[in-house]
């Protein structure tokens, strides 16, 4: 069975239609009483973490035509709470320190299979093989579940959106596909895990 990524640019916050196609695409195949699970490890900060879920979860459960639950993801619970989801909805942050986060949890990416996985910025960034990160101003290593070098934020120069970034990740292996995801906008990916 097909894992479906839907990779996102960031800037969920913002009103656009492309971010309410975000949530409409990752909430589509769930029933009444499904769950999704939000992922805001890249918020280090546990106030700011709490504030991101109330706001998404509002943002998700606007886009979903379904009674639907959307439960915070904690360390201490993260696999369990993954078997029971159908969906996971990862936002943004810093994305070294979520890759590492991730790291600690081998059947991560495995207990993703056949879900539909939404990555906004450091979410997106995650899944990648390589992604450019514009706080070290270098290309660092994602998980690699998708065979892609990524950059988020591609549209805003305050985030690393210029011609040197490019020829940066360009230097990695040119098999992988190099995804640049403007703000708001996303792309979709299957693979089978």
């Amino acid at each position: 069975m097909k894992t479906k990524f839907l990779l996102h640019g960031g800037r969920l916050r913002l009103k656009d239609s492309r971010n309410d196609t975000y949530f409409r695409k990752l909430t589509e195949g769930i029933i009444d009483g499904d769950k999704v699970v939000f992922i805001g490890f890249a918020r280090r900060d546990e106030a700011d973490r709490l504030e991101v879920y109330e706001r998404e979860k509002g943002l998700i459960l606007a886009q979903a035509d379904k009674k639907i639950e959307v439960v915070n993801a904690t360390y201490d619970r993260l696999l369990e709470q993954l078997a029971e989801a159908k969906a996971v909805h990862i936002t943004g942050g810093e994305s070294p320190e979520l890759v590492d986060d991730m790291k600690q949890f081998p059947d991560f990416v495995k207990t993703l299979s056949g879900k539909v996985v939404g990555g906004s910025s450091a979410g997106a960034c995650l899944f990648s093989t390589h992604y450019f990160f514009n706080d070290e101003r270098g290309v660092l290593e994602g998980l690699g579940t998708l065979p892609i070098r990524l950059r988020v934020h591609s549209d805003n120069p305050e985030y690393g959106a210029t011609k040197e970034s490019i020829e940066l990740l360009n230097t990695y292996p040119k098999d992988l596909e190099l995804i640049l995801i403007e703000e708001c906008d996303w792309v979709l990916r299957e693979i089978d895990l």
